[in-house]
């Protein structure tokens, strides 16, 4: 079995999360803009810019000079954060948070509980949400997304240059009151692709109107092109080798994150390290997307990670990563690094 721990989606499909009620923020605010949200919550407006996070320092390795050695974030516990998304200009982080410390070992009891008591599981959180946390990213709480009374498991936030949210949702899933494939939600609306198949960890490169996405599942990477012009109703196509490995069937390639101009394409995948997922940079060659360079190794560590977040002018990052309690079972944390020179 691959080690898909990490990419929560594919996992949580049948799962869920839950959140921490006290953390929520009281007024309503407009999905897109995490200003007006980090003001109505219970901590002040954004740290500035110059003020850097405190933390653990980490074992994984960037692979290019001049980035500090990655920290674990303060808004880390004993529960499950995953999925990371920082805004461009470093003010906030959007993430996926769950008190269980082994989410692995709830699947296959979570949705039905929550199918069969919504109420119950939507006041007590078990459901899953989306959490923002301003810099210096101590604190956290629930994003308006997922402030909702009918339960729905949402994750893997991206906020495209106009504003729109897309994330991954099990809402439609809950409804249907069955499991179904997990969807691209865009600012509350479903997306259908027509795959028939789950479609996770959405990001739109607004330069060349470029969806990308993991489809089916985290096993690949798959694109719709003119996908605003379209309605985001285009044609769904696999991503080109080398962005998905040639032998793309038994490889996990997947997390798409691209730089605003569409040009450098960060991506998780296990093709040199089977069953342990790293993290790659590839290069644009031609205008279609067609030709890209064949993908270096970014960052690296002795346990898995991925999805990967930076901010516009590239000195900041975060990245998820796996670890193991003495007792076997998997955590996962959110981390942290930015360049000093």
């Amino acid at each position: 079995m691959k080690t898909r721990i990490l990419l929560i989606c594919p996992v949580l499909v049948l799962l869920a999360g839950c959140s921490d009620a006290a953390d929520a923020p009281s007024a309503a605010a407009s999905v897109s803009d995490l200003r007006v949200v980090a003001d109505t919550g219970p901590t002040a407006t954004p740290a500035p810019a110059e003020v850097f996070p405190d933390g653990e320092p980490g074992t994984a390795i960037i692979h290019e000079d001049g980035w500090t050695t990655p920290i674990k974030l303060p808004f880390n516990d004993d529960g499950w954060e995953d999925s990371p998304y920082i805004t461009r200009d470093g003010s906030a982080i959007i993430f996926f948070y769950h008190p269980y410390p082994d989410l692995i070992s709830a699947e296959g009891t979570i949705t039905e509980y929550i199918i069969n008591n919504p109420e119950e599981a939507v006041a007590r959180g078990i459901d899953g949400k989306l959490y923002v946390s301003p810099r210096p990213f101590v604190n956290r709480y629930v994003h308006p997304i997922s402030q909702d009374d009918s339960p729905a498991l949402e994750c893997c936030a991206y906020i495209s240059l106009g504003g729109d949210l897309f994330y991954n949702s099990t809402r439609h899933s809950f409804e249907l009151g069955q499991g179904v494939p997990v969807t691209v939600y865009r600012n509350g609306e479903r997306l259908d692709f027509g795959t028939g198949e789950s479609e996770e960890n959405p990001h739109y490169c607004d330069a060349r109107d470029e969806l990308w996405f993991d489809c089916p599942g985290d096993t690949n990477l798959c694109v719709m092109r003119d996908a605003a012009q379209n309605n985001f109703q285009g044609e769904v196509e696999l991503a080109p080798y080398p962005v998905n490995a040639r032998d793309y069937e038994h490889v996990q390639d997947a997390q798409a994150y691209l730089t605003d101009d569409c040009q450098t394409l960060y991506i998780t995948s296990d093709r040199d390290t089977p069953d342990l997922i790293q993290i790659y940079r590839l290069q644009r060659l031609d205008d279609e997307g067609l030709q890209w360079s064949e993908p270096t190794l970014f960052i690296s560590n002795e346990t898995p990670i991925g999805e990967l977040s930076m901010t516009a002018d590239g000195t900041e990052l975060i990245f998820a990563q796996i670890f193991w309690r003495e007792d076997g079972t998997p955590g996962i944390d959110i981390y942290y690094s930015h360049r000093t020179e």
